[in-house]
């Protein structure tokens, strides 16, 4: 691959003064966000189901997606915002796609119990072992100075020797961000980030905090009284989020306490505890979404909806045996429903897309009998990933909800993770079933870009990306990854799509482009190998870009034996001139 050129002078740069337009955000340009396996309704636990948000104007925004979300400082958040673990099953995590969450959270805990973290191969290992534990791992790049690995280094610290060892052609690493706090022994999602503005702000155990994209300075901090425990993928367009945190600090709180928040001052406005539902015991899913001035809370049995600004309510669960357990977030609602008085609750499910003033369907599309909805991996051109058993396709629909083309994935097995292509949905998330969170699928007007499964990393079998035509649903053409990596489509902008070669111990990751008819991939954006080993520990975690620059962040936090490690753990990495 070619050196990444140096940067326009005239590009607008991730957090440089930014007026983005309304509904749009620096960090994420509208980008196409997928959302996770979908379930039947009511009581067996859904393995999610996912579709797009809109993004929102910020320094780090990526160009359209499949979601075209809001806009944000540093670009597409995959899935927007982001990037489930590398070898995850088509739709979420692999291995644990199609399980309940309180399962998932458990066999998450014994991975990082088992080596003081968790670790999975996000590229080639260089004949190295791969590092127990989602620890950041030391850089293969002895520090500057000689005083240590990078992941001894402050985060002041680090910026300056990665500046110090950095080599021609690699790109600058702006500013890095810890935990900075001891958490609790269990592995905990890291909710975000959301991008309005200046501000790139995520959630960890029970606080929510804001940060300049310019430079990373912490810019607010606000506290909870209960772990966090769902919130939608995208905040509005003006940068408002609602979280979601349970109850009461005790085993088995329901996640029922809703909070807003105003991401650009943060300042908290409205709170409000939802009454019991009798499902909490049975479904602690929890699927959040934003549209406009909409915000959804739904589970299995229970939709409901009110206004971001005051939090008024605005509709419930619709009346009739089909209906509605989880919305995309952005300018379309599409809703997953499942109709469970007409048979088998997994065996008759259905797309709508919704009004979000109202929450009736404007159109339906029947997915047929015994396929379920498993996540929306493009809310415009609208593409949704269906499933049958092992059977694994995407249908791509108009704009009045009738099929465009059916895209053959091959095969899944929501068991064991096997599938023939990699998407990573939802992250290491234990409670929330957000479908709009999808990593590695890409969509514009003609084309759905994804990259095939990585079966043998240790022999550096590489995967490839693969483009098919949403008129046809035949394949367009391949591209495969440079040799001991991984490939996958983040995002398209300007007639190209965006793709992320993931890191290995020694070379840091690199963000690269391919045409749309194809051909060799570009670099555009090499990170450093001096950091290189804390970025391949963040496996799993969620890559944005726009204008020359990309933010990394981390989806998991927690579990370390160390309470040290765990305080000095790198959380965000921004990367560019």
């Amino acid at each position: 691959m070619s050196q990444p050129p140096g940067p326009p002078a005239s590009h607008e740069g991730f957090g440089a003064p930014f007026d983005p337009p309304e509904g749009a955000s620096p960090f994420n340009p509208p980008a196409a966000s997928a959302p996770r396996p979908g379930y039947g309704y009511p009581t067996v636990p859904p393995p999610g189901y996912g579709s797009p948000a809109a993004p929102q104007p910020g320094p780090y925004s990526a160009p359209s997606g499949p979601y075209a979300q809001q806009p944000g400082p540093y670009g597409p958040q995959a899935g927007p915002h982001g990037s489930p673990p590398p070898g995850g099953s088509p739709g979420g995590r692999e291995g644990f796609a199609g399980r309940p969450a309180r399962i998932v959270g458990a066999v998450l805990a014994a991975l990082l119990v088992a080596g003081g973290g968790l670790w999975f191969a996000t590229g080639g290992d260089d004949g190295e072992q791969p590092a127990a534990g989602g620890r950041d791992r030391p850089a293969s790049s002895p520090a500057a100075d000689g005083k240590g690995n990078a992941t001894d280094r402050t985060d002041s610290e680090l910026v300056g020797a990665a500046d110090a060892a950095r080599a021609k052609g690699e790109a600058k690493v702006r500013w890095v961000k810890s935990l900075g706090v001891d958490l609790p022994g269990q592995a905990l999602t890291v909710h975000g980030p959301w991008q309005s503005g200046d501000v790139v702000a995520h959630a960890v155990h029970r606080t929510v905090s804001g940060y300049s994209a310019r430079d990373g300075r912490k810019l607010w901090s606000l506290k909870v009284s209960a772990d966090i425990c769902a919130a939608p993928t995208l905040p509005t367009g003006d940068g408002k989020i609602v979280i979601a945190f349970e109850e009461h600090t005790e085993n088995g709180a329901d996640c029922s306490v809703l909070r807003m928040i105003d991401l650009r001052t943060g300042r908290a406005g409205w709170t409000r505890t939802l009454p019991g539902d009798g499902f909490s015991e049975i479904q602690r899913d929890v699927a959040m979404s934003v549209n406009g001035d909409t915000v959804t809370y739904a589970r299995a049995g229970r939709v409901l909806a009110y206004r971001v600004g005051d939090g008024k309510d605005v509709f419930g669960m619709p009346a009739g045996p089909c209906r509605p357990f989880a919305f995309t977030s952005g300018p379309r609602m599409i809703a997953a429903t499942s109709c469970a008085g007409l048979g088998d609750e997994r065996a008759d499910q259905r797309i709508q897309q919704t009004d979000p003033l109202t929450g009736e369907a404007e159109w339906t599309y029947d997915v047929g009998a015994g396929w379920t909805v498993d996540q929306v991996y493009s809310t415009d051109p609208l593409v949704v990933s269906l499933q049958k058993g092992d059977a694994w396709k995407a249908v791509a629909l108009r704009a009045d909800g009738t099929l465009r083309a059916e895209i053959d994935l091959g095969t899944r097995d929501i068991d064991f993770g096997f599938a023939d292509y990699e998407v990573r949905c939802g992250g290491y998330q234990m409670v929330t079933s957000n479908k709009d969170d999808c990593a590695g699928v890409a969509a514009d007007a003609d084309t759905f870009y994804v990259s095939t499964k990585r079966r043998h990393a240790e022999f550096d079998i590489d995967n490839k990306l693969v483009a098919f035509d949403l008129d046809t649903g035949e394949q367009k053409w391949t591209v495969a990854a440079p040799l001991g990596r991984r490939v996958e489509p983040l995002g398209t902008e300007g007639g190209r799509v965006l793709v992320y070669v993931a890191p290995t111990k020694k070379r840091g990751g690199e963000i690269a482009t391919a045409e749309a008819a194809g051909g060799d991939l570009k670099t555009v954006l090499a990170h450093p190998a001096y950091t290189a080993g804390i970025e391949d520990g963040f496996a799993g975690g969620k890559i944005d870009y726009a204008n020359g620059r990309s933010l990394v962040t981390r989806s998991v936090i927690g579990l370390e034996e160390d309470d040290n490690i765990e305080v000095t753990t790198k959380m965000l990495m921004a990367f560019g001139e």
